[in-house]
């Protein structure tokens, strides 16, 4: 991984803005910026410190040795905190005599509110700047990508073999996660969705103890992790025999995913990507069916920029990652959604995701 350039980029986008420091507070942020893998669990007690020519670490004694092993060699320095890691942080600011930090958005705002009061210079709050950064994959970013959609691709087809009648959602959920944990992933990019029958018509159903039943239209929505990177995929089957209108539901979803293949190129807005795949389910007569938005980015963090939906203004950058997932649900029958992972070109799009997307009768 590139964490030169990472810091090479943050450090320039504070030069362009006038601001003296930036204090990265995002575990996942600081893992992306610092490059360091293996150091930090999510609810790590962590915040960075970059200046023009300074990066410092500052963390506890918890995370203090590993931090110490991946800086070494690199522009980052550790900091290690004894009491308040805030409260040292600021310490730090007003030794050094800056005069102005900007401070992440997501940042809960009692620190913000701390660091604000404390810090005699002008303190201005940022807007997923490293965010923005992350959105271009590195080529071994997209590499581990690719082998988190091998993987779910392979979970996929294992769960197949064994969905039946008579398991419930939650049972699925757990086959999906084992295997995919025992394959050698980091573990599941988020929790299986799992959809049966009338549950299959809310977007994120939470598995259940729901039975599955023949005629029963079953979404299956998960995401392998490798090497800290997500995959994210879904596919909707039925026990049996599929029914004239799942099969109308299932066609018109999949003619809707691939108006949005044929849409995404990098450059393009991600409300007008939207809007081809979206024209095919109104045009079907499904209008007010399709809730979410067609996609969004996918990386270190399952939901990551770009938005690909009505609110995505900004464009979608060439060598970003997206999800394309038209679903059409209906309340008391059922839904269906369909989505690959894919990376966004000049000129159009690459599949990660390989599972085969014609509807499978079980």
């Amino acid at each position: 991984m590139n964490a030169e350039r990472r810091l090479a980029l943050l450090r320039q986008r504070l030069a362009d803005s006038g601001i003296a420091a930036i204090v990265v507070t995002d575990v996942v942020n600081i893992r992306y910026i610092t490059g360091f893998e293996g150091v930090f669990d999510d609810q790590a007690n962590v915040a960075c410190l970059v200046t023009e020519s300074e990066a410092h670490v500052f963390t506890d004694s918890r995370y203090t040795e590993a931090v110490a092993d991946a800086a070494a060699g690199t522009d980052w320095s550790l900091r290690g905190v004894d009491q308040s890691l805030y409260v040292e942080l600021c310490d730090v600011l007003a030794g050094v005599g800056l005069d102005s930090v900007a401070l992440e958005s997501s940042m809960p705002y009692g620190r913000f509110r701390f660091m604000s009061e404390r810090f005699d210079g002008n303190v201005q709050m940022i807007d997923q700047w490293i965010e923005e950064q992350r959105q271009v994959k590195e080529p071994e970013e997209l590499d581990r990508m690719g082998e988190a959609a091998k993987l779910t691709d392979h979970a996929f087809e294992h769960i197949l073999s064994l969905l039946a009648v008579g398991m419930t959602e939650r049972d699925v959920a757990w086959q999906i996660e084992a295997f995919i944990r025992s394959a050698g992933a980091d573990g599941v990019a988020f929790p299986p969705i799992v959809a049966s029958g009338l549950n299959s018509s809310r977007p994120h159903a939470i598995a259940s103890d729901k039975v599955l039943e023949q005629g029963d239209l079953v979404t299956l929505d998960l995401g392998a992790k490798v090497d800290g990177y997500c995959a994210d995929m879904t596919r909707t089957v039925v026990l049996g025999n599929a029914s004239d209108q799942q099969r109308e539901l299932h066609a018109v979803v999949l003619e809707a995913q691939k108006a949005g293949f044929q849409a995404l190129r990098g450059g393009l807005r991600g409300q007008d990507i939207d809007a081809k795949a979206r024209e095919v389910i109104q045009t079907a007569g499904f209008v007010g069916r399709f809730g979410h938005g067609l996609g969004h980015g996918v990386g270190l963090e399952v939901h990551e920029l770009p938005t690909v939906s009505p609110r995505g203004r900004a464009a979608v950058l060439t060598g970003s990652v997206v999800t394309v997932e038209p679903g059409i649900y209906i309340p008391g029958l059922g839904g269906v959604r369909i989505e690959d992972l894919v990376c966004v070109e000049s000129e159009g799009c690459t599949l990660l995701s390989g599972s085969p997307r014609e509807l499978l009768e079980l």
